[in-house]
């Protein structure tokens, strides 16, 4: 024996033996078991990593069936633009821009004129056509930046984002009047594309429900201006 045993040692002294060979020997007997797993052992540990990948797929099938359900919580089946939810979302996320880098915008609230007879005459598939090409017609004209939305039956809006407030009104403008010069061919006649604008500028102070009262207001003010319209509702109902 080499030396007397210590509880400080940590090693255990064996008659017999060199301490590099205790050492050496201890080692061997502990290591070799924990490096030679059993079949079984292995097989327990495939099935938890299994277990864990397979676990893995649904939490990611499912987030993306929430995002997919979220998106379609915001959108309008018809028109594929957003509804009335989803661009409140939107402008309650561009006011907190408009807050946090002072910027300003405009909203643009839009109402189909005449719409009506065209489904008490031609039925609800051409009403739908005709929302479809109206959505069409404005999507081929708002920037990617701005936000365009169905926010009721015959009401669209559009929400022009970070922009100086003279070039966006006169936009607006400007779109107010290509849109009630432009026709759709539905049904094998060729409508008019009719509707009363409203517009309201909003800035770092503005509210959510102030800017679209302020719109909607605007736009009734502008349909009573423009209402009746006898001759372009005559025109279409001569041509059925």
């Amino acid at each position: 024996m080499y030396h007397a045993f210590t509880p400080s040692d940590g090693v255990v002294p064996i008659p017999g033996m060199k301490p590099a060979e205790e050492t050496g020997s201890l080692l061997s007997r502990v290591s070799k078991p924990a490096l030679h797993m059993t079949r079984e052992t292995r097989e327990l540990i495939e099935r938890a990593l299994n277990y864990a990948a397979e676990a893995q797929r649904t939490i990611t099938e499912q987030q993306s069936r929430i995002e997919q359900l979220e998106t379609l919580s915001m959108t309008d089946e018809l028109t594929g633009l957003l509804n009335r939810r989803g661009f409140k979302d939107a402008i309650t996320r561009a006011l907190g821009n408009a807050r946090r880098h002072e910027e300003q915008g405009l909203l643009v609230a839009i109402d189909l004129d005449g719409f009506k007879p065209i489904n008490d005459t031609l039925g609800h598939a051409a009403g739908d056509a005709m929302l479809k090409h109206v959505a069409d017609f404005l999507k081929a004209r708002v920037r990617n930046t701005d936000y365009l939305a169905r926010t009721g039956g015959d009401e669209f809006a559009i929400l022009m984002v970070n922009g100086d407030l003279a070039p966006a009104r006169h936009r607006a403008v400007e779109l107010k009047a290509e849109l009630n010069r432009a026709t759709a061919m539905i049904s094998n006649q060729r409508i008019p594309m009719n509707a009363s604008f409203g517009i309201a500028p909003y800035d770092s102070d503005a509210s959510a429900e102030q800017i679209m009262h302020m719109a909607d207001v605007a736009m009734y003010h502008d349909k009573r201006r423009r209402s009746p319209q006898p001759t372009r509702l005559r025109s279409f109902q001569a041509a059925e």
